[in-house]
């Protein structure tokens, strides 16, 4: 599109709208050890309650994605971004000012409905050409990654000095004031230029779209495997270094990670894009046997430092894949349904994890590793093509 422009000239509003998304991740991320003991504070109290606020905002963010998606090639990504961006503020707002139980399951709710990382990846993918998308991806997947990393460490330390309910206010202030420069200093790029909703013929398209296929059931396994490490690992250190020390693993954990995305990124961008999307399955797979020796720290800070750089490198390659093989026009109901994919995968992997912990904490990680496995199979025997997008609109 003749709006696309080169990566240099991009970067700020790129490192905005990342800025942006980050503060969205840490804003949900950051309370998610301390919900169910809030919950026992407000009236109308039941654990099945508390864990329908924990999981309410998930389950909103999977239902979401695609209309937010679908509504942003109509009506542009800015719109639809700072629609979704005003419901996640709100919904945070309303959170910390509950005092009923069924109150912070509806801001909760309102918080998910706000679904707008599929437009913020269309909006990035839009600001440049191809040969800056990668690095484009990259900065938003890190940003993305990173606040999530970090919120596990941040989130015990900010406790300390303030109530939940002041912690959902203060993310609210933050994200507003990123909403606000959003909205008057960053340019929109449309994803098409006739304003009209996908037609039949496009979903058709993306569904006869191998490489986009493969790339939605990798970001579903991707962060199955996501959730299954971040219910388990806060309990193994919660006994290593408390809460308060958890900050021990995940600080250095995610600032090596990023290195190894760095490469991973500077490696995709010389041509071997299959072969690092196998390797970053496989190291995925790998770290979570560090994970049998759960009181040992180092043992603990390894599998976690390999683990998010496996996991870092895939969903940002992932991301940049899916918008290389889609057309323009449909450029926001792709990522939509990326994105469900991918919050759909954190229901699974969290329901799994939690399911089989009773059992045996070990078996979550054998189990967690096969998932890992069919992903690098499932990525080795399949082709990837940034080309295949004209190939299927020619044969539909």
């Amino acid at each position: 599109m003749k709006n696309k422009i080169h990566l240099k000239n991009a970067l700020f509003p790129i490192v905005m709208l990342s800025l942006a998304l980050g503060l969205r991740q840490m804003s949900m991320t950051i309370v998610m050890p301390f919900i169910s003991t809030y919950c026992k504070t407000l009236s109308g109290y039941t654990p099945l309650l508390a864990g329908l606020a924990l999981g309410m905002f998930g389950l909103m963010q999977a239902v979401f994605q695609i209309p937010f998606g679908v509504l942003s090639d109509k009506y542009g990504n800015k719109k639809m971004l700072l629609i979704g961006l005003s419901f996640v503020v709100i919904g945070l707002v309303i959170a910390g000012f509950a005092k009923n139980i069924a109150v912070l399951i509806f801001a909760r709710g309102l918080q998910g409905s706000g679904a707008v990382i599929g437009v913020a990846y269309s909006w990035a993918a839009g600001m440049t050409d191809e040969s800056g998308r990668t690095k484009a991806m990259s900065i938003l997947g890190g940003f993305i990654s990173v606040a999530a990393a970090l919120a596990f460490a941040i989130g015990p330390l900010l406790r300390r000095f303030m109530p939940v309910s002041y912690m959902f206010l203060s993310c609210a202030v933050l994200l507003f004031i990123n909403e606000l420069y959003i909205c008057f200093f960053i340019k929109d790029v449309k994803n098409s230029d006739d304003n009209k909703l996908p037609s039949k013929k496009d979903f058709q398209t993306l569904l006869h779209n191998k490489t986009y296929v493969i790339m939605n059931l990798s970001a579903f396994i991707n962060n199955f495997m996501m959730m299954s490490v971040f219910y388990g690992i806060p309990i193994y250190l919660n006994k290593i270094t408390t809460q308060d020390g958890m900050w021990k693993v995940f600080v250095p954990a995610i600032i090596i990670a990023i290195l190894i995305m760095k490469a991973a990124v500077v490696t995709v961008d010389k041509g071997y894009n299959k072969q690092v999307l196998t390797v970053s399955f496989l190291i995925s797979s790998l770290s979570l046997f560090f994970y049998f020796k759960e009181s040992s720290y180092i043992f603990i800070l390894i599998g976690t430092t390999l683990f998010l750089g496996g996991y870092i490198s895939l969903a940002t390659i992932i991301a940049t894949d899916v918008n290389n093989v889609v057309e323009d026009s449909c450029r926001g109901t792709a990522n939509g349904i990326f994105n469900s994919f991918q919050y759909i995968g954190n229901f699974a992997g969290s329901i799994a994890a939690a399911a089989l912990w009773g059992t045996s904490d070990k078996l979550v990680w054998i189990v967690v590793a096969i998932v890992g496995f069919i992903g690098l199979i499932m990525i080795a025997s399949g082709k990837i093509s940034k080309d295949e997008t004209e190939e299927v609109s020619d044969s539909i």
